[in-house]
């Protein structure tokens, strides 16, 4: 049997898949599984996963249509019995490209937000997307649909996994060394977000970013490693903290993996970086904004959610929509704006413990 995994989104979306590709190789061992992925960071994520045949990178967005089109059609003289759109994908250019791939049956959600100008018709078998339910139980459901799979639980879901190589660990080790010789706790941060779908709104101030972090630095002598490659953000939290920190991320997804791995606690926006938290086992607090939590929480980690309780949150939804809110002004995503200082160093002390 062989099996196209279409792993189009983020790192953070194609990591919550990983619970299901280990599950599809437990279950039908004898497949031959591969990734179509159109972000060189997840290709880096990605390409040490012992589940995996074969890993394919298109650059959809910065290339010509006319050389993405040619290699689509590359990838689809491997006959793949079936293919399968990660979620989220709610865009009608994942469900083209999935009827492009030419699997004999192809796998895809059927959103609560859609319209028949998303293109779902072209898939063989929709599963409906469930509201509240953990975006790797939805991926898992969609391989359910596969045959010789059978039934699967919930519980069966596993944790997410980045597989790190031993000369990344290698070269981790030897940067944490350096930059940790009294062998403080590390605590690392994620100030930044995505830009896409105006994403930017998903980020906790960064002036209350280096009060926490001077606040863990002064109770617990820790160190402040600052991840993602939002570098001038970083540079500018960094000067607030009277240059403590560390900037512990490169261009190379999996390095800054291989030293977060490193830290003891993990404080982030809602961003692939948390959910790689997640997946190391780094205890995390996750601030949210206006993204649901109840889908996207750090997933079998030990974990505290920071976020407001308002009645219009969570108002995002999987779509090609950006996110808006309904105020305006100072009061414009307030779900962000008014969490404060004391909420997450409560997060980060019980996480500590």
């Amino acid at each position: 049997m062989k099996i196209l995994i279409n792993a189009l989104s983020g790192n953070g979306d194609a990591l919550m898949f990983s619970p299901a590709l280990r599950a599809l190789k437990e279950k039908i061992p004898s497949a031959e599984i591969d990734m179509l992925v159109m972000f060189r960071s997840v290709k880096e994520m990605y390409e040490n996963n012992p589940f995996l045949n074969n890993i394919f990178y298109v650059n959809f967005l910065k290339q010509s249509k006319l050389k993405s089109l040619s290699e689509v059609r590359k990838i689809s003289n491997n006959k793949y019995d079936y293919s399968i759109n990660v979620y989220p994908a709610n865009r009608s250019e994942y469900n083209i490209l999935n009827a492009l791939l030419g699997a004999k049956t192809k796998i895809a959600h059927h959103y609560s937000h859609t319209n028949f100008g998303r293109l779902e018709f072209m898939n063989d078998v929709l599963i409906n997307e469930v509201k509240d339910r953990h975006n790797v139980l939805q991926n898992f459901d969609l391989i359910s649909t596969i045959e010789n799979i059978g039934e699967l639980k919930d519980e069966e879901a596993g944790k997410m996994e980045i597989f790190i190589s031993d000369n990344q660990k290698h070269d981790a080790e030897i940067f944490i060394r350096n930059i940790n010789t009294d062998n403080n706790l590390l605590v690392g941060f994620h100030p930044g977000s995505s830009l896409l779908k105006n994403h930017i709104h998903k980020r906790w101030d960064k002036i209350k970013y280096a009060e926490t972090g001077n606040r863990l630095m002064k109770d617990y002598n820790a160190k402040i490693l600052l991840f993602g490659n939002e570098f001038d953000l970083n540079n500018e939290i960094n000067l607030m903290m009277n240059n403590k920190a560390v900037i512990a991320s490169t261009d190379n997804f999996m390095d800054s993996i291989a030293r977060m791995k490193h830290c003891g606690l993990f404080i982030s926006n809602d961003t692939a970086f948390m959910h790689s938290a997640a997946a190391l086992d780094i205890p995390a607090a996750g601030i949210f904004a206006y993204t649901n939590a109840r889908e996207l929480y750090p997933w079998k980690t030990k974990n505290v959610v920071v976020r407001k309780e308002l009645s219009c949150s969570p108002c995002f939804y999987n779509s090609p929509k950006p996110a808006t809110c309904i105020f305006q002004g100072a009061e414009e995503f307030k779900c962000i704006k008014t969490i404060e200082v004391n909420e997450v160093m409560e997060a980060a002390v019980r996480l500590i413990g």
